[in-house]
């Protein structure tokens, strides 16, 4: 038990340079700016962000709990747009690295009135992105790439100070635990064999989602490949914990045994599930309308690779960052 508990200790206890998760907070602040930016761009603020009295969607002013934003500031346009422009300085902010873990909690505080206001607009990668800033309001993502860098160092690059390793690895587990649920949930009938694994025809069919006419898709050879496709997803999905597995084998080569001897033979492995996912999240891309999913999910993606990897795949010398003291 007492080297279970150090072992576990020393997991979490790990420090790294900041790079993978400064990469995470640049790219993914890249998309929640974007997904405002087009809200404003499509006429939906007063939408999406405003009372009815007003055009909008929101009952908040009708409800016996106000959401606090409407508690404060008026049920009016300057309302509507005020929140929206508060959230895109902070996703702004956040990408830029200025206040890093101030800009993310407050964009979070926001974020939270937004789903409070119109809570049947709050989608699920809106909750994953929320649970990231989370992560941001207590990691160190802004020491990297960064206004804070800048200002505390001199460069945007900072002094290459360790930073601590867990909130990478949390991103990893939340990861997994998307893909995982996302994969046991997928009850309905055309998900399996009953329904002939014709989820993926079906959902391309939706004049909401696909991004073109998939009517030809009921032709064959096409429709053994959405069926294909359904499957893949059940199966990729489902088994994506062998992931964690796998990199836990290699982490502990001296354990010994087949399976984890197999793994440190062949490190790629555990890609083909992260490039199948990143596969999977271009082709949504391509084929449907989901606003920022696919990319949100990319943009957490890395998380995967180890800070000192950057280096090696562009053929440098790895950058070590300093140790913690």
């Amino acid at each position: 038990m007492s080297a279970a508990w150090t072992a576990w200790v020393r997991l979490w206890a790990e420090r790294e340079h900041p790079r993978s998760l400064a990469l995470v907070r640049i790219l993914l602040g890249s998309c929640i700016t974007w997904d405002l930016l087009q809200i404003r761009w499509y006429g939906l603020v007063t939408a999406l962000f405003g009372v009815q009295q007003i055009g909008g969607l929101s009952d908040a002013l009708t409800r016996a709990n106000t959401p606090l934003w409407y508690r404060v500031v008026p049920g009016t346009e300057f309302g509507a747009f005020g929140l929206h422009t508060l959230m895109l300085m902070l996703a702004l902010s956040l990408t830029l690295g200025f206040f890093t873990r101030s800009s993310a909690l407050l964009l979070l505080l926001a974020w939270g009135q937004f789903a409070d206001i119109v809570p049947a607009a709050d989608r699920g990668i809106d909750t994953l992105c929320r649970d990231v800033l989370m992560l941001f309001v207590f990691a160190e993502a802004g020491r990297w790439c960064s206004l804070d860098a800048l200002v505390r160092t001199g460069s945007i690059w900072g002094d290459g100070q360790a930073v601590g390793a867990w909130a990478r690895k949390l991103l990893v587990l939340q990861i997994v635990a998307m893909y995982f649920l996302a994969g046991i949930q997928k009850t309905g009938m055309h998900w399996w064999p009953p329904g002939h694994f014709a989820a993926l025809y079906f959902i391309l069919q939706d004049p909401a989602i696909a991004r073109i006419d998939f009517s030809w898709l009921e032709k064959q050879p096409f429709f053994l490949l959405t069926q294909l496709g359904s499957l893949g997803t059940l199966v990729f999905q489902d088994s994506y914990p062998i992931v964690l597995l796998l990199r836990y084998w290699r982490s502990t080569p001296e354990k010994g045994g087949r399976l984890r001897t197999l793994a440190n033979r062949h490190p790629w492995l555990e890609w083909v599930w992260i490039g199948t996912g990143a596969v999977f999240h271009l082709l949504l891309a391509a084929t449907c309308e989901l606003g920022i999913f696919p990319w949100a999910m990319l943009a957490l993606y890395p998380a995967w690779v180890h800070p000192d990897d950057w280096s090696r795949l562009f053929g440098r010398t790895a950058v070590t960052a300093a140790p913690s003291t």
